[in-house]
């Protein structure tokens, strides 16, 4: 008779949600201290005498964990265990790990495990039982159920330190504070505590509409901010403009441009105040009007000034002195 073919062992599916109420990512399990001693145990029993092999070919593969056994069939008692596994009679494991609570995160309204460390892979007859993780503290302390359900709540913020009733008769209880009670919209609570479900419920819509929330202030202050920026470049721009026309005219010179447009951009009432209190010059090349009895006359040449009358000629040498300098240069 052939002997049977192993088939590899998944250690995680991160589709898969434990009975602590979470799920773990793949991508997210450390396996350095593992790949260093990939120790395989007897129902997370941690003693020498239930390491009845070791894992190889761990791999991760598209959101699972999975790896090879290789029992020590020198052991006669694990040469057993490796009949079962051979025979399909034992075909699951369990991890061991370690993390930290503020690596439990609500992702799609979910509680999952983002980080983590493997220690150890078991095999477990019973996959799904309460014991198909074993979750410990940072210094490989177990964690006792009270503390896993409480992390798994605790997530959630305004739930703090949250009250456990985990008899043994009544396992999907929860017994919450008054302050909770009233958090997650409870009027009240049986004697016996709460179903779990429901305070999950409650719990991951609690989360939903924070979620939410958050999302739409943080979609209020960008609009807020675009808003804002708009405003202020097409305010820099009116600016801009307006100090440019004014050193044209002459009533400031180029290098005081930033000066007025921050002044504009200060107090825009008190930039008119200052360009209204400047005359403008006038631009000679362009020509000059001199006010004649006839109406105006435009200046531009040497020809034209000796057109004027004696007092129009003096009133252009005292109004324009530059430009009547410029006719004797020509």
């Amino acid at each position: 008779m052939p002997k049977p073919v192993i088939k590899p062992f998944v250690f995680n599916d991160e589709t898969i949600e434990n009975t602590y109420g979470f799920s773990i990512l793949t991508a997210g399990i450390d396996l350095k201290r593992f790949t260093k001693n990939p120790v395989m145990l007897s129902d997370h029993w941690n003693s020498n005498w239930n390491v009845i092999g070791k894992w190889f070919d761990v791999k991760k593969d598209k959101g699972l964990l999975h790896g090879m056994p290789d029992f020590d069939t020198d052991d006669s008692d694990t040469a057993l265990i490796a009949g079962k596994v051979e025979r399909g009679y034992i075909n699951a494991c369990s991890m061991g790990i370690i993390f930290d609570h503020e690596n439990l995160k609500i992702i799609d309204d979910k509680v999952v495990l983002t980080k983590c460390e493997l220690v150890e892979v078991s095999i477990v007859p019973v996959p799904s039982n309460a014991n198909a993780v074993r979750l410990m503290h940072s210094d490989g302390k177990v964690m006792d159920e009270k503390e896993i359900q409480e992390l798994s709540l605790s997530v959630i913020p305004g739930i703090k330190n949250p009250e456990l009733n985990l008899n043994q008769d009544n396992m999907k209880k929860i017994v919450l504070s008054i302050a909770t009670l009233m958090a997650l919209g409870f009027d009240d609570q049986p004697a016996d505590g709460l179903d779990a479900s429901t305070v999950e419920s409650k719990v991951l819509g609690l989360a939903k509409q924070v979620q939410k929330l958050t999302t739409e202030n943080d979609s209020l202050k960008l609009a807020a901010k675009t808003a804002k920026e708009k405003q202020e470049a097409e305010a820099k721009l009116r600016i801009s403009t307006k100090v440019d026309l004014a050193i044209t005219k002459g009533q400031f010179k180029a290098d005081q441009k930033e000066e007025m447009v921050n002044l504009g951009i200060a107090s825009e009432s008190a930039l008119d105040t200052v360009i209204g209190s400047i005359p403008t010059k006038q631009n000679f090349s362009a020509g000059i009007n001199v006010q004649t009895g006839n109406g105006g006359t435009e200046i531009k040449t040497m020809d034209e000034f000796e057109k004027l009358g004696h007092e129009q000629k003096l009133s252009f040498k005292e109004q324009n002195p530059e430009a009547y300098k410029k006719l004797f240069n020509q």
